[in-house]
């Protein structure tokens, strides 16, 4: 659930313009609506406007509104509340490579060409012993 709302915005830029606004028309409505939401308002000179939606479990949700108008920065505040606190899981994928026909040479390991090795040293050492007989 949500906690709280930090709306963070710059009183003299040009991409905060909605942000003002929403401030002086919405945001009477949203406090009066969801009493229980804590509403924080925070200037920060030559920054982008931004919502910080805190929630119980201790997670934070940022987001840029940047250049939005008020109904769109009420949509934004609306699906933050509506939202719950919790990261997204990721599956963990064990191979990025699929395939309908596995490797026909199999899976590599430091021992794969341990017996072809092993041929070539007794040839050489075979090599070895007949030149050192004559």
């Amino acid at each position: 659930m949500l906690e709280s709302l930090v709306i963070k915005y710059c009183d003299i830029g040009g991409s905060s313009r909605g942000m003002r606004l929403f401030l002086d028309e919405a945001l009477p409505a949203l406090r009066q609506q969801n009493p229980q939401l804590g509403v924080q308002q925070v200037v920060q000179r030559f920054r982008h406007p931004k919502l910080v939606a805190v929630y119980r479990n201790g997670r934070t949700k940022p987001v840029c509104v940047k250049n939005l108008a008020p109904a769109d920065i009420m949509e934004h505040i609306s699906w933050l509340r509506n939202s719950h606190g919790r990261g997204q899981e990721y599956q963990v994928v064990r191979s990025r490579h699929l395939s309908r026909s596995p490797s026909i040479q199999g899976t590599w390991s430091v021992d794969t060409f341990a017996s072809q090795l092993e041929r070539v040293n007794e040839a050489r050492r075979a090599r070895e012993a007949a030149q050192t007989q004559y």
